[in-house]
């Protein structure tokens, strides 16, 4: 709008929403015309977004150096957080790593919309070893 290119970087272009919404003429006409609540509302909607975008980066990262494991799924429920229109899910796992002794794990992962684990059913993930809470299922 106005001359602006369209950011293709959703990291960039949630950073200057962010300024857009908060600083400056826009920031405070936006406040005046549309309300304070409004304001907090769109703030709170871009922090959703802000850990969509941290958890997408960390489940790239665990996918590529976390330590591999089958875990066998205890107990799943729906976050209603998509990551490209994959949901979300908090898991709680019982986990069996290549190496080390078994332990339990809950943590949120995204799972494919075509492949959403079931309570019972085994899953290979990776993790992190220093926070196990951190883990992502793997194909």
């Amino acid at each position: 709008m106005f001359g602006r290119k369209i950011e293709k970087d959703p990291q960039k272009a949630l950073d200057n929403a962010k300024k857009s919404l908060n600083n400056g003429l826009m920031g405070g006409l936006t406040k005046a015309f549309m309300g304070k609540d409004f304001v907090d509302d769109m703030n709170g909607a871009m922090d959703k977004g802000q850990a969509a975008l941290d958890m997408q980066k960390s489940g790239q990262w665990l996918a590529q150096s976390g330590m591999p494991a089958t875990a066998m799924v205890e107990s799943i429920e729906d976050t209603g957080a998509l990551i490209n229109m994959n949901p979300v899910v908090r898991l709680t796992l019982k986990v069996t790593p290549q190496y080390g002794a078994p332990f339990d794990a809950v943590g949120e992962s995204m799972v494919s919309k075509i492949a959403i684990p079931r309570k019972g059913e085994t899953v290979n993930i990776k993790y992190n070893p220093a926070d196990t809470t951190q883990f992502v299922v793997v194909p």
